[in-house]
């Protein structure tokens, strides 16, 4: 394997109309389907070279951006469920204003691993030690191949620190913060080093 292209869903209802993240499942706004689109031409100047195998995390916004890019590209998408947001537990389908006010009270100003911030969600640690599970097994069983795949903020972050070998304390104290539409380019040099080589490029939005 010698990269792995990431993609932050595109513009999805949630991010317009006050709505949780995380499990939420929006479908893309007008302007997401545009920004896919805009993607998808991007990708094919990167993506004609070389061949690569295209995974989406199964949450609509995420499956729609990547349906756009893959027409473009040519490529058939594999839905995986491990590159899936945080769970937000009870909070998915509600407004912003209900999970703040039904979150669990903070222990602490500092982040916190274990904290669980929804009844029947995930703690960040569960949520990173699933995504590390996830890349593992995709990374093993395409070895051989490129991975293109679409996600969410949350998970991407969290694949950059995987990528970097990064044990779960280690998230503490970083944050990899991405954007709608952004892409990150992850590889090798020649000392087999991980490499992240682009991280959060939106240059296909200022056309």
């Amino acid at each position: 394997m010698s990269n792995i292209i990431l993609i932050q869903h595109c513009q999805s209802e949630h991010h317009i109309n006050q709505m949780s993240g995380g499990w939420t499942d929006t479908p893309l706004t007008k302007i997401g389907r545009q920004q896919a689109e805009l993607i998808g031409t991007k990708l094919r100047e990167i993506v004609k070279e070389k061949e690569y195998v295209f995974y989406s995390s199964d949450l609509l916004r995420a499956v729609q951006t990547a349906e756009i890019i893959g027409t473009q590209l040519n490529l058939k998408i594999i839905k995986d469920s491990g590159l899936r947001e945080i769970n937000n537990g009870i909070a998915a389908g509600k407004t912003k204003d209900w999970a703040r006010a039904h979150r669990r009270p903070r222990t602490s100003s500092k982040f916190d691993l274990d904290y669980q911030e929804f009844q029947a969600g995930e703690s960040w640690r569960q949520f990173y030690t699933r995504v590390c599970g996830c890349m593992d097994r995709i990374y093993q069983s395409e070895m051989e191949n490129n991975l293109l795949i679409v996600t969410h903020g949350g998970t991407l972050g969290y694949i950059l620190a995987w990528w970097l070998q990064f044990e779960p304390e280690m998230i503490e104290k970083a944050y990899f913060s991405s954007s709608v539409g952004g892409i990150t380019v992850l590889g090798k040099n020649n000392f087999q080093q991980n490499v992240v080589h682009k991280f959060n490029d939106t240059s296909h939005f200022d056309r």
